[in-house]
């Protein structure tokens, strides 16, 4: 079965198959696909939630090394008390933001805001 298979495609058709194999494997290993990096934090949870001057840290710690490679952040500040960091992201991007900072982070520490 395997011979026939191979007659009936020729020669063009094995080295069609041979060159997509090599294209398909270096996308696989090269192709970026938008995935941000994960973000160590310098602190726990414990720490940040304990004052307002420890969220607005942690906020500059965002913009600093999360915010630059998530797409859909319009504002981002720490509520008055002290006690979260409300982001406004995008519709569009909603999701995806949420996914990124909760991987990293507490989800007591933030109020996430759709627009649109």
């Amino acid at each position: 079965m395997r011979e026939d298979f191979l007659k009936k495609i020729g020669p063009f058709g094995m080295a069609l198959i041979l060159i997509l194999s090599a294209v398909g494997t270096y996308l696989a290993f090269t192709i970026d696909l938008g995935v941000p990096q994960r973000y160590l934090s310098l602190h726990d949870t414990e720490y940040y939630s304990s004052s307002a001057g420890t969220m607005a840290e942690l906020l500059e710690e965002l913009r600093e090394n999360v915010f630059p490679s998530l797409e859909g952040i319009t504002e981002a500040y720490v509520l008055p008390g002290g006690k979260l960091i409300r982001i406004r992201v995008t519709a569009e991007q909603y999701g995806r933001v949420r996914a990124a900072i909760l991987r990293d982070f507490d989800e007591s520490l933030f109020e996430f805001e759709s627009l649109g």
